[in-house]
């Protein structure tokens, strides 16, 4: 229970952060052309297809936490669940992983404003705090197994490997693009108003996809740690 609460406090604070962050880019205070049908269209496509895809995987890993309690209840037949013990080092991940969100809010917040070099700083940060979450998860899995006498034939052990596995997955997919708009980032001309546009549409879809993948990961965190 204690747990549970400390997790939910935890997920809290992060949405209080980046709303706060959020909320400092002051978006109500900007001035411009006011875009025509078509570019509201053609830049709201991507955003559209993002959360399609979100939802998608939202409820790729709800199935995975219901097979997950369905398997801890168990039934007859079956053998009972022998809890894992999860490594500490899930604590400092999931703290790195909150930061690399944070940076890329701080990214989003500066490229918004036009100060591509802040931005690209942070936005290179966020991508190195995401390597090193991966890494760290990596050996958890190495920490885990060599807990106690639970191996990959523990139900416990293939579950925490899975989920751990199924988020890091997506976080790599979305380093591939991460990459692809920093070095997009680095060779935009400061004076192309179109290319700063799609800069900014790319860190802003990153951004979005940066924090669903950061709350995902606390439900996870938070099953994992419940069991």
């Amino acid at each position: 229970m204690l747990t549970a609460l400390l997790i939910a406090m935890l997920t809290a604070i992060t949405v209080w952060w980046l709303l706060i962050q959020r909320l400092k880019d002051k978006p109500w205070t900007k001035q411009g052309v006011i875009p025509t049908s078509q570019e509201t269209v053609t830049s709201s496509a991507p955003k559209v297809g993002l959360w399609v895809f979100l939802a998608v995987v939202t409820s790729l890993f709800g199935l995975f936490s219901s097979a997950y309690m369905m398997r801890v209840t168990g039934h007859a037949g079956i053998a009972i669940w022998q809890p894992l013990d999860e490594p500490n080092i899930l604590w400092i991940n999931t703290l790195v992983l909150v930061l690399a969100s944070g940076a890329m809010q701080i990214a989003r917040n500066r490229i918004d404003t036009d100060d591509l070099t802040g931005g690209r700083s942070y936005f290179l940060t966020a991508g190195v705090l995401t390597v090193v979450f991966i890494a760290g998860q990596m050996l958890a899995w190495q920490q885990a197994r060599a807990a106690g006498n639970l191996g990959p034939g523990s139900p416990a052990y293939a579950f925490f490997v899975l989920l751990t596995a199924a988020h890091g997955l997506h976080l790599l997919g979305g380093l591939f693009v991460l990459g692809r708009t920093t070095t997009r980032i680095f060779r935009v001309d400061a004076n192309n108003v179109v290319a700063r546009g799609r800069i900014r549409m790319s860190v802003q879809l990153c951004t979005t996809y940066w924090h669903w993948l950061l709350l995902i990961w606390l439900g996870v965190f938070a099953l994992l740690l419940s069991t």
